[in-house]
């Protein structure tokens, strides 16, 4: 089998400004963990609420 490489075909890689650009850019990390810690503490507050949806889901399947 014919091994084709990128070259042969007339292609390259991509530099690390086009690949963030193709990725969407950068979230900085404090910005994810902001984020996962307004989950947790959303999650935290209303546990009652969730925990009452979640059961009513649950029993309307018997």
């Amino acid at each position: 089998m014919k091994k084709v490489s990128f070259e042969q075909l007339g292609l390259v890689n991509l530099s690390a400004e086009e690949s963030q650009e193709i990725n969407g850019g950068e979230i900085g990390t404090w910005l994810k963990k902001a984020g996962i810690a307004g989950l947790a503490y959303d999650v935290i507050d209303n546990w009652s609420t969730i925990k009452k949806g979640f059961l009513a889901g649950w029993n309307s399947l018997k």
